[in-house]
């Protein structure tokens, strides 16, 4: 689905030519005017490389003109190119309502659909294209995708089998095909597939993609980095395979590596949730003081308080407590109200690495008087709370934080160790095996339940069954 950025122009001049062919009434001018307009920007987005502009652009357009196939189409493959998926079939569902003859809008839905693992929805359009296009490869690909959702992997092989004796490399049957391998564990037969297809199609975005998530469940850094290195080269823009790049570097001791990637993804407006995702594996795995380094010079470029109090955060957890308390600190206003609670419970975090445990907790309790589920608060005061040996309270506040953010691996291990240090080791077994459960193919959690089945061998081995179940299961998540 991706659309390259340099066909854009073209697709630009073609629907200037649509937008010249639709209307003559006084209502239509009006409305191709403001379609001209909103054409023009997605011109100058597009010459500028420009994806979000584009698809503002493409929004306005739809807008003004939203009975002419072409303009949906194009707003729909910006959105696949993006990765918003939901709205590129919405996109296409349009252009397809208002175009049933056009076979390309329904190999897109079909492909949209069994990326968004809707295989009913995707054979329904397969069927369809199957009437407007008889033969056409993504009627199989709809079938094998659907065995191999049902289970049927030989079956899914089989039907990948067929398109590829006619297209060797085509790219998705090669996926369909490496992805019921990997079901059938025959991991080695997968990745001779895929070096294969990647060698004779270096572009080939999707095998590369796999075969990185093959690597990362075998926990094979190295070769995670080596194919990162070539997918970030062809989709510098996504964020996933950029995360992966990021802790495969940090894990393999290419450090550089990770370090790029990482500032790609920590521009100053960058979205918060990626923010926390970096920051989280260079807590993780990146123990050099450089991480105290980028992270002070990124929170000064960061745009916006609450970009800024994630760094802050990560600098005083990091042991850069005094670095924290100087971006948060301005903020942290009392009395605490909604717009202060987030820096005042840094700020208590950061006073109590400093040393200063009576002036954290007295700023952790006042943010829990005014909001008690703020999690940066609860997690301080439970860690001050097992300073002081006050092995109830630190229960209590850790149980509360896990409620308030329940995938958390770090605050599951913490409520483990609360338990664990009030002598209830079978409640500590008990939290860090649900944690087990609920956050599946963790490597923290899987490495804290393995100190508690030492010596027996057999516990062991059940317990590294299970994780590799989990991180198979992992890998066969979704479809495409």
């Amino acid at each position: 689905m991706r659309v390259p950025s340099l066909l854009i122009p073209w697709t630009a001049a073609c629907l200037l030519l649509s937008l010249a062919t639709t209307g003559c009434n006084l209502s239509e001018r009006l409305s191709n005017r403001r379609a001209n307009a909103a054409l023009a920007e997605y011109q100058s987005a597009a010459a500028a490389s420009n994806l979000y502009g584009a698809r503002e652009a493409l929004l306005k357009l739809v807008g003004a003109r939203d009975d002419v196939p072409d303009y949906w189409s194009e707003l729909g493959k910006i959105e696949a190119q993006m990765g918003a998926y939901s709205d590129a079939y919405y996109a296409f569902s349009r252009a397809y309502e208002l175009n049933r003859s056009d076979p390309d809008l329904l190999r897109s839905l079909t492909q949209l659909a069994l990326q968004s693992g809707d295989v009913t929805a995707a054979q329904t359009h397969a069927r369809e294209l199957q009437v407007v296009a008889p033969g056409d490869p993504w009627v199989k690909l709809a079938d094998g995708w659907a065995a191999f959702a049902g289970g049927h992997y030989d079956d899914a092989i089989t039907a990948a089998d067929g398109l590829l004796a006619n297209s060797p490399h085509d790219p998705t049957g090669t996926v369909l095909k490496a992805r019921s391998l990997v079901a059938l564990q025959r991991q080695d037969d997968a990745v001779q597939l895929l070096s294969a297809q990647v060698d004779a199609q270096p572009s080939d975005v999707g095998s590369l993609m796999l075969l990185a998530r093959i690597y990362d469940g075998r926990a094979d850094w190295a070769k995670v980095v080596e194919v990162e290195r070539r997918i970030g080269s062809l989709a510098p823009s996504d964020s996933n395979n950029a995360l992966l790049m990021v802790e495969a570097g940090l894990r393999s001791g290419e450090v550089q590596d990770a370090r790029q990637a990482s500032l790609r993804l920590l521009t100053p407006g960058a979205d918060p949730d990626i923010i926390s995702a970096v920051l989280e594996r260079w807590s993780n795995y990146w123990p050099s003081t450089q991480r105290i380094a980028d992270a002070r010079m990124l929170a000064q470029r960061a745009v916006g308080l609450q970009r800024k109090l994630i760094y802050a955060a990560f600098l005083s957890r990091a042991g850069s407590p005094a670095d924290a308390l100087k971006i948060a600190g301005g903020a942290a206003s009392l009395p605490v109200n909604a717009g202060s609670a987030e820096a005042n419970a840094i700020v208590g975090d950061a006073l109590l690495r400093s040393g200063n445990t009576s002036a954290a907790k007295a700023r952790l309790d006042a943010v829990l008087a005014f909001d008690p589920g703020n999690a940066t608060a609860l997690r301080g005061r439970s860690e001050l709370e097992l300073r002081m040996r006050d092995w109830d309270a630190a229960i209590n506040d850790a149980q509360k934080l896990v409620t308030v953010a329940p995938s958390s691996a770090d605050d599951r291990l913490l409520l483990a160790r609360a338990f664990a240090a009030a002598g209830k080791s079978e409640w500590a077994q008990r939290t860090l095996w649900s944690a087990f459960e609920d956050i599946a193919a963790n490597d923290q959690i899987f490495a804290a339940l393995r100190t508690t089945r030492k010596g027996n061998q057999e516990a062991l081995n059940q317990l590294q069954s299970e994780f590799e179940r989990q991180r198979s299961a992992k890998l066969n998540r979704g479809l495409l």
